[in-house]
């Protein structure tokens, strides 16, 4: 994440727009998979979420639509695409054989928590590099959705481990 500094505002938002799909396709996904109720609620609600997310994502990119790219975005652009589709949600492989797992459920609780701390943690450097006060504020949200979403996941691990052992 330490290339982020070079993107620009729009960069940012397609990279986070990647990611909040894979977000949602990896909830969706659990959604319909989980053996455990709560956990299919859970993930059925936090899928929902990621669909906002993509809303304000798409109302914040507006404002970045002009002078987006910036040089050299040749070598850029497949970085954020390699950064949105692996290094925060599992790609559909991996979680199909986690899902064939005794252990599906809270791998992937740890995955989804895994995912959202380095999101959250995504958000904030883009907050701290927005050029606009409106995409500062819009970056700082989301920041604050992910870790939300992270504390969330981690209080569910918890009450999961405690209910199986």
């Amino acid at each position: 994440m330490s290339g982020i500094k070079y993107f620009s505002g729009f960069e940012v938002i397609a990279a986070a727009k990647d990611v909040e799909r894979n977000g949602h396709r990896f909830y969706s996904t659990m959604a319909e998979r989980a053996s455990d109720l709560l956990l299919k609620e859970l993930f059925s609600w936090l899928a929902q979420d990621e669909v906002e997310h993509l809303r304000r994502l798409n109302q914040l990119e507006a404002n970045y639509q002009d002078g987006s790219f910036a040089d050299g975005e040749e070598e850029l652009l497949p970085y954020l695409s390699q950064f949105s589709t692996t290094k925060i949600f599992p790609d559909a492989e991996r979680l199909e054989a986690v899902l064939k797992t005794d252990t599906a459920d809270i791998q992937a609780l740890d995955m989804a928590i895994e995912a959202e701390v380095k999101f959250a943690e995504y958000f904030l450097k883009a907050s701290a590099l927005a050029q606009t006060e409106d995409g500062k504020e819009a970056f700082a949200w989301l920041a604050g959705e992910e870790a939300r979403h992270a504390e969330i996941l981690k209080e569910r691990r918890a009450r999961y481990a405690r209910e199986q052992s």
